[in-house]
């Protein structure tokens, strides 16, 4: 990984100041962001991302070494909400298999709400890209160990078979949610479907 010296630190600005480290991460993100949805993620490079945010290309790969570093933060952006919105309803909430369902599932279908157009394409150009695999499958296990974070004081012991079944309903989860964005279907219906699934899938495995 490159080390950011001084010097890049200084020449990160823009006409309202100077930003930190943090603060040029988080633009360039919702530069990332906006390009997809404006022009798709094929065009989606470090190139064109350091041109839109007005910075040199060595910035960017700085901050994200590669494409694949890139997509992979995008899609780090979105856990973030899920996780904090998920955390706090279910430590207030009864510890049962419906209720921590409906949580989590309110939870994620607000997570690709607020990721919006750039979620699905990303999945997309994920999924198209072989060398971008890696970045799908660690997305994929972020996923399936909240809901096993989530669902821990309702079920009994995590076993490779209830591993499964999460790796299984992260991707029902995620078909649903392209749905939504796609506006194929409704919120309510995505938030009662993969509730349902979540029910369904997990009652074996209560204690």
């Amino acid at each position: 990984m490159a080390i950011s010296t001084k010097s890049d630190q200084d020449t990160e600005r823009r006409p309202s100041g100077r930003l930190s480290r943090a603060e040029r991460r988080a633009q360039l993100l919702r530069t990332a962001t906006a390009l997809i949805e404006e022009l798709g993620a094929d065009a989606l490079t470090l190139g064109a991302l350091a041109e839109r945010a007005g910075v040199s290309k060595p910035i960017a790969y700085d901050h994200f070494e590669s494409r694949t570093g890139l997509l992979l933060a995008l899609l780090a952006e979105t856990d973030s909400h899920y996780e904090g919105v998920a955390r706090d309803q279910l430590a207030a909430a009864p510890q049962t298999l419906d209720a921590t369902a409906a949580i989590v599932a309110t939870a994620y279908v607000a997570c690709a709400l607020e990721a919006g157009p750039a979620a699905s394409a990303l999945v997309a150009a994920i999924e198209a890209n072989g060398d971008a695999k890696e970045v799908w499958l660690t997305s994929r296990d972020i996923h399936v160990a909240q809901f096993a974070e989530a669902f821990a004081l309702v079920l009994g012991n995590p076993s490779d078979s209830l591993r499964l079944t999460f790796i299984g309903l992260v991707a029902a989860a995620n078909a649903l949610c392209s749905e939504l964005t796609a506006k194929r279907i409704s919120k309510s219906d995505a938030e009662a479907t993969l509730a349902h699934l979540l029910i369904s899938a997990l009652a074996t495995y209560t204690r």
